[in-house]
């Protein structure tokens, strides 16, 4: 038999998009989809129809609102389970909502994947409940005990789960606005300025710079601890790696008159499998620190090889950064791998930072199934180091063919830029136009567009964003 599902939300479009998504389980005849636009509505389908188990309510909705309607539920003595939607951080609504009886609720923008989640876990509570009623009044209080605890373990779930998406919307709703400032910025830095108009430029390019990694530390902590944070698996030169790390933070250490030394065992083999990124973000983020906390001395990056078996094609690497610089107390060794933490508040007010770098590599160790340690003397320097198994590998057929591509190859190509954010559509056009000469640029300002504008058009590339209104690039991607 079909569970029966009452949605109940003034969007029009919502319900094309749930019968989009669900369309193979309504054929099948697991699930039947009922919509109504406010409350009123949906409550007299309720009367009319006792066969509806579960309801999907918006809150703020024309005629009757959801939280009046949930009263009205429970007032008519109805008995389908309610599923509350919101906006991010409208707890106090929530709280209502689940105190006139809502088992769950949702957030907007609805992601469908946490639609569907949530559906199977309010189907799954139904059935219990539906089976509860068939048993004995102290059985049917036993589940009902068990429910208030499941309810209340899964509030402080979502709670924390909509601190994540809060964490992770907030980075790329201020990444965007930072990306066209650094894209700007970069643009006026190739017109004719005098000297103190690139000064002044230089200091907004870096500030933003900086403040752009403290955001995508944000983004990263969020992912991880949302279980969201992937790994490639594919060829890559731990050689590459270390040197491109070397050679990006090697002018941090001119400016500052340090030594820095790249140490890179001969037994280390040319090619491994993993991730190249993210290998980089931990040594960037370890080096990155090193130099920071080192006024004069040295920075050692190093690589050695634990062992390799070249008979079963594996190996494991030690990474590691040495300096010469402030050095950890021992007592502090233990917490400078939590969230926000640093030795000590003075090490915040002199250095500055978020403590998030550490915390990060730490978590991209674990996840590779390493783990990093630390040595430290006061006055002295420390050192940071981790062990990664790795599966060897030949040369990627990329690397043996490698051709440099020019800006006169890509000379007249056709792109469609989809973009809905209008400083980030000019950052893009003014920069691909200096670029590649005879570019041509069409501009969608959402998925939506971009489809209809391919179905007119032929295009050598397509540059495509992720959120945005009407369609969104996932979506657009996929079709």
């Amino acid at each position: 038999m079909a569970n029966r599902i009452l949605v109940v939300d003034d969007e029009a479009d919502l319900e094309l998009l749930i019968t989009q998504r669900f369309r193979s389980r309504i054929r099948a005849g697991e699930l039947s989809f009922e919509f109504a636009r406010n409350g009123a509505e949906a409550l007299t389908k309720l009367k009319n129809d006792s066969s509806i188990d579960i309801v999907f309510t918006d809150i703020n909705m024309p005629v009757m609102d959801g939280l009046t309607f949930l009263t009205k539920i429970k007032e008519e003595n109805l008995m389908p389970k309610a599923v509350v939607i919101s906006a991010y951080g409208d707890m106090e609504n929530i709280r209502v909502a689940m105190n006139r009886g809502a088992f769950d609720f949702i957030t907007k923008p609805i992601d469908m994947n946490d639609l569907e989640t949530t559906l199977h876990k309010a189907i799954s509570e139904f059935e219990v409940i539906r089976q509860g009623v068939q048993a004995k009044v102290d059985l049917e209080r036993t589940t009902r005990e068990k429910e208030i605890a499941i309810i209340e373990k899964q509030k402080a779930e979502e709670a924390k789960k909509i601190e994540q998406m809060f964490l992770a919307n907030m980075s790329h709703e201020i990444r965007t606005p930072m990306n066209a400032i650094i894209g700007m910025t970069n643009l006026v830095l190739k017109t004719k300025l005098d000297e103190g108009q690139q000064k002044y430029l230089k200091i907004i390019k870096t500030s933003s710079e900086n403040l752009l990694v403290i955001l995508n530390d944000i983004l990263d902590l969020s992912k991880m601890e949302a279980g969201k944070l992937h790994f490639e698996n594919i060829p890559f030169s731990i050689r590459d790696v270390m040197g491109t790390v070397y050679e990006s933070l090697k002018i941090k250490t001119d400016e500052k008159n340090l030594e820095i030394i790249l140490e890179i065992d001969p037994t280390v083999p040319a090619y491994v499998m993993g991730d190249p990124v993210r290998m980089s973000q931990v040594m960037i983020n370890l080096v990155g620190n090193a130099i920071k906390f080192t006024e004069k001395g040295s920075v050692t990056v190093y690589a050695n090889t634990v062992f390799v078996n070249e008979e079963e094609g594996k190996c494991k690497v030690r990474f590691g950064v040495k300096d010469t610089g402030i050095g950890i107390p021992s007592e502090k060794l233990e917490k400078i791998f939590e969230s926000f933490s640093q030795a000590s508040s003075e090490t915040t007010r002199k250095y500055g930072g978020t403590g998030l770098g550490l915390t990060i590599s730490k978590q991209i160790v674990d996840l590779a199934k390493g783990r990093i340690h630390v040595t430290s003397e006061v006055g002295k320097g420390s050192e940071f180091s981790f062990e990664i198994r790795f599966k060897i590998t030949s040369e990627p057929v990329a690397a043996k063919n490698n051709q440099q591509v020019s800006a006169n190859d890509l000379k007249d190509i056709a792109v469609l830029l989809v973009e809905d954010n209008m400083f980030n559509q000019t950052v893009a056009v003014d920069t691909l136009n200096d670029l590649i000469p005879g570019i041509k640029i069409d501009i969608a300002d959402n998925g939506q567009i971009a489809l209809d504008t391919l179905k007119k058009n032929k295009y050598d590339l397509v540059i495509m964003d992720v959120q945005m209104p009407v369609m969104d690039g996932y979506t657009a991607t996929k079709i």
